[in-house]
Order: C-alpha cells, then sequence, then structure tokens
C-alpha cells in the first residue's frame, strides 16, 4: 500500500517568485551592451607626426551644427580624443591637431585641438578661435615649437577663446587671462588654421 502525503501549505508563505525587477535589470544590462556595441567607433585612427609639411594643408574646417549633433560623428570625436591622450602620454607633446589625425587613411579636416597637459581644464575642442579685442594691451613672448621648430612670437592677451567642447559638444566661451595658456591656444589655433609658419 502506498500513502500519499498531502503537503500543507501555510497561507502566510507566498511562493518564491523572482522579482520583477531582476528581470528589467537584465534587460537593461543587455540593452546597454547593445547599444555600446552600436555606438563604438571601430575607425582606424592613427597618430602623425608633426611635419612643417602640415602648414600646407588646409586648414581645419569648422564644424556646423547638424555635425555637432551627429551621434556617430561625436562618437568619433571622442574615439580620436581617447587615442591621442595615450599618444600625450607616451610622447613629449604640448597640443595635438587634426593635423596629426589619420582616420582611415585620411587626415582629418575638421577644427580640432587636443591639449595634452593634464592640469589643463579643457582638453578636446573643435572650432576653437580667439576674439582678441582692443582692450587686449597685454602682450606675451611666447617661445612656440612646431616639428622640431622653434620661434619666438609676440602674442597679445587677454583674449575670448570662443570653442565646442569636444567632450560634451556645447558651444562655449573663456577669457583667457594668462600668458601661458593665451600662447598655447594661440599657437593651436594658427597650426589648425595653417598660418604658423
Amino acid at each position: 500500500m502506498t500513502f500519499f502525503r498531502h503537503r500543507r501549505n501555510s497561507l502566510y508563505m507566498e511562493e518564491k517568485q523572482h522579482p520583477k525587477w531582476c528581470i528589467y535589470g537584465v534587460s537593461g544590462v543587455f540593452l546597454s551592451f547593445f547599444l555600446f556595441w552600436i555606438l563604438r567607433d571601430t575607425t582606424p585612427v592613427l597618430f602623425v607626426k608633426p611635419t612643417l609639411a602640415d602648414m600646407r594643408l588646409e586648414r581645419g574646417d569648422l564644424v556646423n551644427s547638424d555635425k555637432i549633433n551627429d551621434v556617430y560623428w561625436r562618437v568619433s570625436v571622442r574615439h580620436v580624443s581617447t587615442v591621442l591622450a595615450s599618444v600625450c602620454k607616451e610622447q613629449q607633446y604640448a597640443l595635438l591637431t587634426n593635423k596629426n589625425v589619420l582616420m582611415d587613411s585620411a587626415r582629418m579636416k575638421e577644427s580640432y585641438i587636443y591639449v595634452c597637459h593634464p592640469s589643463n581644464e579643457i582638453h578636446a575642442v573643435v572650432n576653437a578661435r580667439a576674439v582678441v579685442s582692443n582692450a587686449a594691451v597685454e602682450s606675451v613672448r611666447c617661445v612656440e615649437t612646431y616639428a622640431n621648430v622653434t620661434k619666438t612670437i609676440e602674442r597679445k592677451y587677454p583674449f575670448s577663446l570662443k570653442y565646442v567642447c569636444g567632450e560634451s559638444f556645447v558651444s562655449k566661451t573663456r577669457i583667457i587671462r594668462d600668458p601661458m595658456e593665451a600662447c598655447l591656444w594661440l599657437h593651436a589655433i594658427d597650426i589648425v588654421e595653417s598660418v604658423w609658419d
């Protein structure tokens, strides 16, 4: 004879269920990974050492708002910034520009500057320009180097640095009052505009 014992379920015992938030969490992780996979940039980016021939290249193109608002272009610029950050750690450069970037074997055309100094508040910028007013009465003699050529250039300051942040892609203005910072930014802008020669 076989006896079956019925298991009594207490009214106070709840059945074990997986909480809904666990399912949502796992789904969110997969979705995040999928979006990261789609929005990552796999374009080969190569660093090009500065040469004086860079000054014969076309000036950097100003980037319009359509491109700045393009998610894929933003991902591409962030990818360039990551590559140049590693170049700055390995080599002794004060700044790098679009003239130092090959993307898919073509020179980067956009007006782009990457400042290597780790203490600098701004690293990657697009569309940088200096607006020097008549109030710029101070001057500094800047010792600037590009492609193993060093020159002393007199620069005026203070001035307004207008740019698009290469991380947040927001237009910003900064008043440059420090002479060393004035040298850095005016030198970089001259390189991007192919007038440093």
